[in-house]
């Protein structure tokens, strides 16, 4: 199963990451695994190649993406990052709920 979380503060976005395969499939053609890898680097590519922000960011083959842009600064480009992040939960979203025991996705508050 992958768990994906999502921390926000003051209702916005500053960190995910994933951890697992989904296990839906056979590795290297899991549909789910695909889904969910395009899903989590869409905002990363966004950022660096059409937004020129660079977060910090970790990504391996074992399953593992995180992405955090907590205490960045976003060039004037706040509602850009914020479409791009809110896109990809809403995504995720779609995706947990057609693949419950697949994925998990918590999104959490930060004080």
């Amino acid at each position: 199963m992958t768990k994906i979380e999502v921390l926000r503060k003051k209702g916005r976005i500053v960190k995910y990451k994933a951890t697992g395969h989904s296990e839906y499939g056979e590795y290297g053609s899991d549909i789910v695994c695909a889904a969910l890898s395009t899903a989590l680097q869409m905002p990363l590519a966004g950022f660096q190649d059409v937004l020129d922000i660079y977060p910090k960011f970790e990504i391996n083959s074992d399953g593992f993406i995180s992405v955090s842009i907590d205490g960045m600064e976003l060039k004037g480009r706040e509602r850009e990052v914020h479409a791009l992040l809110e896109s990809m939960v809403v995504v995720l979203k779609g995706l947990a709920e057609e693949y419950p025991k697949n994925i998990k996705l918590v999104e959490k508050e930060e004080n």
